[in-house]
């Protein structure tokens, strides 16, 4: 073989070996993004796709069903992205599912991720607009995380300018904290209270037996709550006393004025009991009059005893003494 034939045959040989490659690419590429694979078209409009771009993998329940084949404004706020679904699993997506922009990984590629449907919706067909849950974009985390380290900042100052004053014995809590004496106040006031929660409790085990012994039958207590006779008659009782404290009223009323009115009679001087008690010749005058009436009497005895012992008298006090006997007599026989 001459050197140009040699030649000749060494560039075929590689012109073959690099078509071949390229076939191979070809087919590999398209394999991966689902080129040659039939497939269902649906759009969903989306107001920010965050990067999204045309080739981005569709994603449903973990799995890669398809590619993102186009994407364009539709206006002012909206982005319409058509989806190359893999027809073959259509019949597991239901066309009432949402689409949402997510990431392949923490900072991967964005992905388009369908999710949701209800069983009773029909399989997603071409021609379906998805509906859209726009989430929260990259963006507006990282204005929530700026925000939020700004706050965080002005709580730190706070915190900061806090414990400074509480070290530094500033209001109440910096006094407490460094005050031993306030702190002894308070743990006296702390042990007052824990003494009141001990007697309330003793108060409340006492009501709790009290209770107890009301809903014991046979119990004073218990008839009193239980028996409408009992306190039917305590209440005619109560009712009695207080007619009887009302009668007693009356009375110390009465006994009152007819106090006030022989205070009055011994004060005056005109009355008889005022003599008596004034008038020390008036009453020097009654006690002869009671000494001349008792010595009248024992004389007056004196007569009686000598008429009983006169002969003319002494036959009447016989039979009278008779008389006396007979009707004793007949009194202790009967």
């Amino acid at each position: 073989m001459n050197a140009s034939n040699k030649r000749a045959v060494t560039v075929g040989i590689f012109i073959f070996v690099g078509i071949a490659i390229i076939i191979m690419a070809v087919l590999t590429l398209g394999g991966q993004r689902k080129t040659f694979v039939s497939s269902v078209q649906v759009s969903a409009l989306f107001k920010d796709i965050n990067g999204l771009q045309a080739g981005n993998n569709i994603w449903y329940s973990g799995v890669k069903i398809g590619t993102v084949k186009k994407i364009e404004f539709t206006g002012s706020e909206s982005v319409k992205v058509l989806l190359n679904v893999q027809e073959d699993y259509t019949k597991f997506i239901h066309s009432d599912c949402k689409a949402k922009i997510g990431s392949d990984g923490l900072i991967g590629n964005r992905i388009v991720v369908l999710f949701g449907g209800t069983p009773t919706a029909p399989a997603l067909a071409a021609g379906n607009v998805l509906n859209v849950d726009n989430g929260i974009s990259t963006d507006d985390i990282m204005n929530t995380l700026q925000t939020n380290n700004k706050n965080l900042v002005g709580i730190t100052d706070n915190l900061k300018v806090i414990s400074t004053k509480l070290a530094s014995g500033e209001g109440s809590i910096g006094k407490l904290l460094n005050d031993e004496s306030l702190y002894n106040a308070l743990e006296a006031v702390s042990q007052a209270l824990r003494q009141a929660s001990s007697n309330t409790q003793q108060i409340t085990a006492n009501l709790n037996n009290y209770t107890a012994q009301l809903q014991k039958k046979g119990t004073l207590a218990n008839d009193l709550v239980s028996d409408t006779v009992i306190f039917a008659q305590l209440r005619s009782t109560v009712r009695q006393l207080n007619q009887v404290a009302s009668t007693a009223n009356g009375v110390v009323t009465d006994l009152k004025g007819a106090s006030s009115s022989v205070n009055t009679a011994l004060s005056n001087d005109s009355s008889a009991v005022g003599v008596l008690l004034h008038d020390t010749a008036s009453a020097e005058n009654l006690r002869q009059i009671i000494y001349n009436l008792q010595t009248s009497t024992g004389k007056l005895d004196e007569d009686l005893e000598a008429a009983q012992h006169n002969f003319l008298l002494r036959g009447y006090f016989k039979k009278k003494a008779k008389a006396a006997k007979k009707a004793a007599d007949a009194a202790v026989k009967q």
